[in-house]
């Protein structure tokens, strides 16, 4: 009888320290940051943005001179429109 109750203990401790390295394993690995290599991410590396904006379509660079949130989002509320309705409709 207190053979069968200290294998039961036993069993629920082992389970519950496997459940526990378990959880660790499973959300332990997505806590790190992956170290990215400067060669291999094209944004990040030598390789020039524009180039890789082009590759995808029409791309519109936001004006430099946009300093605030505010005149960003004014850019694109007003401008930026007028602009994509331009290259989608090339006039003849």
């Amino acid at each position: 009888m207190v053979a069968d109750l200290a294998i039961s203990l036993l069993v629920v401790l082992a389970g519950a320290i496997g459940m526990l390295l378990l959880l660790l394993t499973w959300f332990g690995g997505r806590t790190i940051t992956p170290e990215i290599e400067g060669d291999l991410d094209p944004i990040l590396g030598a390789r020039d943005p524009m180039a890789i904006y082009e590759s995808h379509g029409p791309f519109i660079p936001m004006p430099a001179h946009l300093k605030t949130s505010d005149q960003m989002i004014d850019w694109m509320t007003k401008e930026l429109p007028k602009l994509t309705a331009e290259i989608a409709n090339p006039r003849p």
